[in-house]
């Protein structure tokens, strides 16, 4: 399975409406250091830990749930848990996955109360990101057709399986870094991304 077709971070950062900043001073700070310096109180190492990654958050927000709204709540939502938990995280390096777990807790709440009110009939949601509208300047109607096949499946699978499978074929993680973004074991992020890609693979062209 390849990467889904000219999905562009760097473009998606651009319409997220000015998430992303030059960072300041502590730029070459490692993860680790970031997060003891935060666990300190040192206000600055906690604005480096926002713009160093507020991308990323953003970026996978927006990409599981369609909604530039509700992707900028899963970030605030996101940073306000992790720096008031920060205390838990045991091993600073691995704050970027830490920091895409809780992003993964906050969209399946999402999901879970879509799921409520499309039951009650009162679900609004603005789905107004799709695949297409992500993806880099330039690509040709037969690629946007393919994202827009692929974006619609994908709304037709579990929210697990959509979820793996975002996270391993958008944005590139590993099989590892998904099971634990899915708090959930190897195992079970292999046979949830393997179920997605039986059902998107006859949407994928050949490389």
């Amino acid at each position: 399975m390849k990467k889904a077709a000219h999905l562009d971070i760097a473009a998606d950062r651009r319409r997220s409406g000015g998430y992303v900043r030059a960072l300041p001073a502590g730029e070459g700070v490692s993860d680790a250091s970031l997060v003891e310096r935060a666990r300190a109180g040192e206000r600055w190492a906690e604005e480096v830990i926002y713009r160093r990654y507020v991308g990323t958050i953003a970026g996978l927000a927006v990409r599981l749930l369609r909604s530039r709204s509700e992707m900028e709540d899963v970030v605030q939502e996101t940073f306000a848990i992790a720096l008031e938990k920060l205390g838990s995280l045991r091993d600073g390096n691995a704050l970027r996955g830490w920091l895409a777990q809780i992003a993964v807790g906050q969209v399946r709440r999402r999901f879970r109360r879509r799921k409520l009110l499309a039951l009650l009939g009162l679900d609004r949601t603005e789905e107004d990101a799709p695949f297409e509208s992500l993806a880099a300047e330039g690509i040709t109607a037969e690629e946007a057709a393919e994202l827009g096949a692929i974006d619609a499946l994908l709304t037709t699978l579990p929210v697990e399986q959509r979820i793996a499978w975002v996270l391993r074929h958008v944005e590139g993680e590993s099989l590892e870094d998904v099971a634990r973004a899915c708090s959930c074991s190897l195992a079970t992020a292999k046979r949830r991304i393997a179920a997605a890609e039986a059902r998107v693979s006859i949407h994928v062209r050949p490389k």
